[in-house]
């Protein structure tokens, strides 16, 4: 309940008494329960919507501190990692295709037909 002590609780107790009278006070102090209970109710359900709102950003920071901690890709024993020039299965990576040579009598213009 905060900084009340049982001093100042007891005053509350007292004045309520008095003002609400005793027939009152039952009914009024179960209100004040269901009060306080729907606020730490809610309070609760808000919480946890915020943690819940901010892990999101807070791994993407993660893996953006981790991606930057490290650029280049090193390992942890600060060598690159190593590329493989065999795959998984065996086998040579498929190399790109070059392109097939024109025919040089058909593209050259300085020859003739005659071969001159």
């Amino acid at each position: 309940m905060g900084n009340l002590g049982s001093g100042e609780l007891l005053v509350i107790f007292f004045v309520a008494l008095i003002v609400l009278g005793p027939n009152k006070l039952p009914e009024a102090a179960r209100q004040v329960g269901r009060a306080v209970n729907e606020i730490r109710r809610i309070s609760n359900g808000f919480q946890r919507e915020m943690r819940e709102a901010m892990e999101e950003p807070a791994q993407a920071i993660d893996e953006l501190k981790r991606a930057t901690s490290d650029p280049l890709g090193t390992n942890s024993a600060g060598r690159a990692p190593r590329t493989a020039a065999i795959s998984p299965d065996g086998e040579a990576p498929p190399t790109a295709p070059q392109p097939e040579p024109a025919d040089q009598a058909a593209t050259d213009p300085v020859r003739d037909d005659d071969g001159s």
